[in-house]
């Protein structure tokens, strides 16, 4: 990733961290548990358009992930540029989306970090949507291992406070496998960050 990037994304996880923290309060759990070099999925449920952004800030300390965002938020005047300009990967989400999917690859193959929504889009309160497979795939692929995350409190933004990170332990990545040993897997991840 270029210094560019780099310096757009340090700035607004910074900004985005010290807002959060300073109006609402951020706690984060379990930043020790995550690896500090080597491949990684960070793994993390979603029921608002603040978990990126906050999942961003509270790992910032330990890592700097690239997130998969829907394509649609690219067409966003302003929202689009800063997400290419920070390096955020576009995933077409009606596809199997190669491009999307080498990007990633390519991340994790370089010994970088990857945030993503193994659900695939936002939850509603009380609902866990079945999670799609490519954690699976990603992992397997690379032998990436998979730090569960849970954002809490986003979904009463602005109304609960404080919000809250959690981290687990990562989850060795898989060995290859078909379909259902892929989705398995993406359900004992979505099952792992849940339970925290």
């Amino acid at each position: 990733m270029s210094d560019r990037k780099e310096a757009l994304r340090v700035f607004a996880e910074t900004v985005t961290g010290a807002v959060l923290g300073a109006v609402w309060g951020v706690r984060v759990t379990g930043l020790e548990r995550v690896p500090r070099a080597g491949a990684l999925i960070v793994a993390c449920n979603h029921v608002s358009l603040l978990d990126p952004p906050l999942l961003g800030a509270a790992i910032a300390a330990a890592r700097r992930p690239r997130f998969l965002g829907k394509k649609e938020l690219f067409a966003v005047p302003g929202l689009g540029w800063f997400l290419r300009s920070s390096g955020v990967i576009p995933l077409d989400r009606g596809t199997a989306d190669h491009g999307a999917m080498r990007a990633a690859l390519a991340t994790l193959e370089a010994g970088g970090s990857l945030a993503i929504f193994p659900e695939g889009t936002r939850a509603r309160a009380g609902r866990t949507p079945a999670p799609k497979s490519g954690v699976a795939f990603l992992a397997a692929r690379t032998g990436a291992p998979v730090l569960p995350a849970k954002v809490v409190g986003t979904a009463e933004f602005p109304r609960r406070f404080p919000l809250e990170v959690r981290f687990g332990s990562p989850l060795p990545a898989p060995p290859a496998g078909g379909r259902e040993a892929a989705a398995a897997f993406a359900r004992a991840v979505m099952a792992a960050v849940y339970a925290l």
